[in-house]
């Protein structure tokens, strides 16, 4: 979680864009790691039908 210390650095002018940037990035990471896990689970339960 790197990019909390370093959003402190911008000041206060950049911190409304800075926590929306911050909830916009939290959901696309989590929207990668959902399907990224949900593909990488219907792999690996073919895997194990076989």
């Amino acid at each position: 979680m790197m990019g909390g210390g370093m959003m402190n650095g911008y000041g206060i002018g950049m911190m409304g864009f800075g926590i929306l940037g911050w909830l916009i990035n939290l959901i696309i990471i989590g929207a990668v790691v959902y399907y990224a896990t949900k593909l990488a689970l219907k792999n690996y339960n073919k895997e194990q039908e076989k």
